[in-house]
Order: C-alpha cells, then structure tokens, then sequence
C-alpha cells in the first residue's frame, strides 16, 4: 500500500517566522489513482492551467475550497484516506525547551517526566503563564532559544551563546511577576539548572550533512507521528514524500531504525513504527503528493483558525478537514484529536 504525504507551512528551524502553524498530512493512495482524483477536482475547480496541482489554485475562489472541502469530506474521493497532524510552532519552541534541557537533566536524576504528562505540563504552563509573567522577555527568550538550539543561522543576527541564553533566562526569573503556586519562575529555576545540557545542545547541534539531523525542525517531530498513524491503520506501507533537504539517505540510515527500535527508556511512551519503504519524490511527477500537499495546506488554513487567525479558507474547509487533524504539538489537551 502506497501512502504520500507532504507539509505545508515549512521554514525549517526557524520557529519564530509569522507562519506560526507547520502541517503535515498523509493520502492513502497511489500515483496513478492519484492522477484520476486529481484531474477530476482540477476540472471541476477550474485549476487546470498549471503545471503542478497548488493549494492557492483553488483558494482563489469559494468554489474551489468547496471542491476541496467535499473530496475530503464523508463520501468525497479522499474520505478515509487522509490524516493531518499540525503543531504550533510557538508552543514547539517551550516543548523543546523543556525535552533537550529539562529532561536531559531529569533523566541523569532518574527521573521520567514523560510518565503522567509531567513534561507536557510544564511545556504548557511555561507556554500559558510565560507571556503574562515575564512580559517583555517572554519574546526575547523564545527567539534567544531558537538561535541557541538551531543547527544553522543565516542573516538572522548573531547566534545566541550559551553563556547569553542563561543571563536571559537568570535576568527573566528575577522580573517575573508571579511567585506563587507552579510558577513561571519555577520552572526557569529548573532551567537554570541545565547549563552543561545546553552545552552539548550546541555541540551537537551542527550544519546538516554531518550525519545528523536539526531537532528544531518540525518535521522531524511530525514526520514519526504522521508514520505512526499509517501503521497503526495500516501496518507496513510503501511511504513517498516530497523532497525535504532533510530527508537525506543518511536521514533515513539513522532515523527509520530509531522509530522501531524504541530506546528503553522511551518504550512505555514512544509506540515503534515499521515502513516497508521510505522514498521521496519530486511533487511535479507524483499526483499522490500534490493531494498530500493540498491536505496539508488545508490542515493549516483549519488550525491557524483555531488558533485565532481566522480565514475565509477555514470558513469553507473546516467541516471537512477538522475532523481528519488525528494529532497536535499544541498547548491545548482538546486540541489533541
């Protein structure tokens, strides 16, 4: 069984952009299938000019995103063959804050904070109080992160250090505003204790093509969960992506056999993940990843809305694509489907 999938609001480790949601989506369907659904919603939307199959083809018109919305709806042609996962890119920037420090130095304690959602309760009140107790160096602080963790920085300033990322975080717990209850303050204490974990951060934080892969990156958090749920829907499948400059031969050595092989300490909260095979392709020469692409740009119109950034695109697509967002890097439990 093939199953194609592409993203849509990528920019890499750069989680501080204006495009606050990253969206990645599955079609259970193979090219030539593909073909046959594709030429039928071009048709009917009028999108039949370009080359290559594009979301803002049919976002130009009412007509089109209603195309759209009743293929995936109940009854369309892509009914039971999509999932979508999406993540705020904001609220990823706390939760890998909390696992590539915080819990480097808990485990070394030998303490799990993945048991009973302890580390995503501290993401999310890091996240939901921050803003409110740090005030003006709740910005700061997250992009300070960002530049600290990230594996390359071009023409974006000059790269955090360690030693400036900790008189960040030291200068922000002494202006909190609250000191009452599981504070903000307490968690940057915690924080303030990660110092030699944010040293190897950095270190191991280097340019791609040395064999490793930049953790900021959404996709590589994205990428296991949209896995996961083709094989626990439908065992082993043939898997094509569009080509990501992370998606490397070198990638796949190292990162397919980490999701089957779970590392003990994980196993109780990482279920394994088996593809039969894992390529990438050009979008140009795969219908079956321009459907992806068009369910994943859906899937971020539908969850910047619930996010507050509402659109006529959402308006028409809602009903039909909310439904198919099976999981979500969000601060809010019930917006994890």
């Amino acid at each position: 069984m093939w199953v194609a999938a592409d993203e849509s609001g990528s920019t890499g480790e750069n989680l501080t952009d204006l495009q606050g949601v990253f969206a990645h989506a599955s079609v259970r369907i193979d090219d030539e299938d593909a073909r046959h659904v594709l030429a039928e919603l071009r048709e009917r939307a009028g999108a039949t000019q370009a080359p290559e199959a594009k979301f803002s083809q049919f976002a130009k018109t009412r007509g089109g995103l209603e195309v759209l919305a009743a293929a995936l709806a109940p009854g369309g042609s892509l009914a039971g063959r999509v999932v979508i996962t999406v993540a705020d890119k904001h609220f990823l920037i706390v939760s890998k804050m909390i696992d590539l420090l915080v819990e480097e130095e808990a485990h070394e304690q030998g303490i799990d904070l993945y048991a009973d959602g302890i580390a995503r309760d501290m993401a999310v009140t890091l996240f939901t109080d921050g803003p409110r107790d740090l005030g003006e160096f709740w910005e700061p602080l997250n992009k300070a992160f960002v530049s600290l963790a990230r594996a390359t920085q071009r023409g974006v300033g000059e790269k955090e250090t360690v030693a400036s990322f900790f008189d960040r975080l030291e200068h922000a717990r002494r202006r909190c505003r609250r000191r009452s209850g599981r504070s903000v303050e307490s968690l940057l204490q915690i924080l303030l204790a990660t110092r030699v974990h944010a040293d190897a951060l950095v270190r191991s934080a280097v340019p791609r093509g040395s064999g490793l892969y930049p953790g900021l990156d959404p996709l590589v958090t994205m990428l296991p969960m949209t896995l996961w749920h083709a094989y626990n829907d439908h065992g082993p499948v043939r898997f094509l992506h569009d080509e990501q400059k992370l998606l490397t031969s070198e990638f796949a050595r190292d990162f397919f056999p980490r999701l089957w092989n779970v590392h003990p300490d994980l196993a109780n909260h990482v279920p394994p993940v088996r593809v039969a095979e894992f390529w990438t392709g050009n979008s140009r020469r795969h219908s079956s990843i321009q459907l992806a692409d068009l369910a994943a740009s859906a899937g971020r119109v539908t969850f910047e809305a619930v996010l507050g950034k509402s659109s006529v695109q959402a308006g028409v697509l809602a009903d039909a694509v909310a439904p198919l967002i099976r999981e979500g890097v969000t601060a809010d439990l019930q917006r994890r489907v």
